[in-house]
């Protein structure tokens, strides 16, 4: 007998974080009291802490990308999420028009929104634009913060 699967929910318990809110957050603490009141569990994304750690400038910031990857579940994108995101980002390329390096750009952004669908995740960002745009094909909760 086959277990009923169940529908994902449309109030995520879990959140998460996208690389800009890390950034903005580590460099001036915009989002200190935010994050401190925030009501759900926080997952890492694979695609963030790597995003995070090719970023790194300093020991301290690299030092911050590991605490993280130890201290926080981590959800990475499966070989699915892989294609349907190259999938995505042709479709987003040809309806922007955009450039080769924004494709780039938006690639992890596509492999973000996939692996927090797929989690029931919430994700949380600043990057308004370009997960705005990347809803036009698939849905996922999104939170918006300034």
């Amino acid at each position: 007998m086959e277990k009923a699967q169940k529908a994902p929910s449309h109030s995520a318990n879990i959140a998460i974080l996208d690389t800009s809110i890390y950034v903005h957050n580590f460099r001036s603490g915009k989002y200190e009291s935010q994050l401190l009141q925030l009501n759900l569990v926080v997952r890492a994304s694979a695609v963030v802490l790597a995003e995070l750690s090719r970023g790194a400038r300093s020991e301290e910031e690299l030092n911050f990308v590991q605490t993280l990857s130890k201290n926080l579940k981590i959800i990475t994108p499966t070989e699915r999420d892989w294609l349907k995101s190259g999938e995505i980002v042709r479709s987003l390329s040809i309806r922007e028009a955009w450039e080769t390096h924004k494709i780039r750009e938006i690639h992890f952004d596509v492999l973000i929104a996939l692996t927090a669908r797929r989690a029931g995740a919430a994700l949380i960002t600043n990057n308004v634009e370009d997960f705005r745009a990347i809803r036009n094909f698939i849905p996922f909760q999104l939170i918006e913060w300034n």
